[in-house]
């Protein structure tokens, strides 16, 4: 009986394996979904900036307030896609050097490309947490 044991418990460990490869899976292409959406909505605001200079330009009456908003609003996004990159960052267990902004493995000390000393790595919960609240801040927004 220890020899069929080993085959269930090896396949049940496989199974466990491949389910948490999958939502990771999972999580990292709904984390590129939300990237992608986010850079359109960028993408968007920025032309919308851009229509409302011209029309001010054009009329001599410039409309600071709603300028501003969408200065603002362009702010929000950005600062939304550095949590989403950060979470993608966590999951490819990468982290970006704050001197030259090149990626490397988690586990590096120091830069490989600048030699800067690198953050230190969050606990495992916390590597977890962004995910967890953009799903929040987009729960939120669509109420």
């Amino acid at each position: 009986m220890s020899f069929l044991d080993d085959i269930i418990n090896t396949t049940k460990s496989a199974a466990a394996t491949a389910g948490k490869k999958t939502d990771e899976a999972v999580k990292f292409t709904k984390l590129k979904i939300k990237e992608s959406q986010t850079t359109g909505d960028i993408k968007s605001h920025f032309e919308k900036l851009g229509e409302m200079a011209y029309e001010m330009k054009k009329n001599e009456n410039p409309d600071a307030a709603a300028f501003d908003a969408e200065v603002e609003e362009i702010d929000k996004l950005y600062a939304r896609l550095a949590e989403i990159n950060h979470a993608l960052d966590d999951l490819r267990q990468e982290v970006t050097c704050p001197v030259c902004g090149a990626k490397t493995k988690s586990e590096n000390a120091f830069c490989p490309k600048c030699g800067a000393k690198l953050p230190e790595k969050p606990a495992p919960e916390a590597a977890e947490q962004p995910a967890e609240v953009l799903d929040e801040k987009k729960d939120d927004e669509n109420k």
